[in-house]
């Protein structure tokens, strides 16, 4: 082939594991608020099951998330966090309007959870709660998000479909463990928070929010410049 007409074709963008590009906004948007739903009932369960203990608790929402992502993730790339979602709009790598309805159904879904999970356990979804978080629970916050994020974005990279999930499951589950907040790490599970019966306060909820959303947007930064081209 002549060099003179050699045209190069840009790399697609790296997308969330194995979302279905071609699938319309509505269903993807459901898949994404359906799963985020059952990631929170199981996240609100786990802390309202009187038996269940911190490791437990982490094995299922490690577990549920693994599972969740595997059967969304065709769809819609199984974020069911709007971290991903915010810092993948920030990058360039995805479009406003479907930014706006993932994240819209992400809260609404993760809000429905975590009331679905106070009615089966006959608990009263609570007020929103005084005080504010310490450095220490903000710190634990921003460096789990900024891990997580990590695990995310590499395997994004990734050729095999089957070891995002796996992944992102295994930090979540090592950082519950070793993280003062449990790792909430997600601002749809920061929110959702609001309405458990041990709610937390509204500032507090956002100062979350923000430092979740930092450490994700300096993850996709870090994972930048170690797969440059990339992939």
């Amino acid at each position: 082939m002549d060099s003179g007409h050699l045209r190069l074709v840009p790399k697609p963008l790296p997308r969330c594991f194995v979302e279905d590009g071609s699938a319309s906004l509505l269903r993807r948007s459901l898949a994404e608020g359906v799963g985020t739903a059952m990631l929170l009932l199981v996240v609100v369960g786990s802390g309202l099951h009187g038996g269940s203990s911190e490791v437990s608790s982490a094995l299922s929402i490690s577990g549920s998330l693994i599972g969740l992502i595997l059967a969304f993730g065709a769809v819609s790339g199984g974020h069911f966090n709007p971290t991903i979602t915010l810092v993948q709009w920030l990058f360039g790598r995805r479009q406003l309007d479907c930014t706006a309805w993932y994240l819209a159904a992400q809260v609404a879904g993760g809000l429905a959870g975590a009331l679905v999970a106070c009615a089966i356990f006959k608990k009263v979804p609570g007020q929103p709660g005084d005080g504010l978080p310490d450095m220490a629970a903000l710190a634990s916050e921003g460096v789990a998000s900024f891990g997580l994020m990590t695990i995310v974005f590499c395997c994004t990279r990734s050729t095999s479909k089957l070891v995002g999930p796996f992944a992102v499951g295994l930090w979540l589950m090592a950082a519950i463990l070793s993280t003062p907040t449990g790792s909430i790490a997600n601002p749809a599970v920061a929110v959702a928070l609001l309405a458990t019966p041990d709610g937390a306060s509204v500032p507090g909820t956002l100062l979350f929010v923000i430092v979740e959303i930092a450490g994700g947007a300096l993850a996709a930064l870090t994972v930048a410049t170690v797969y440059p081209d990339g992939g």
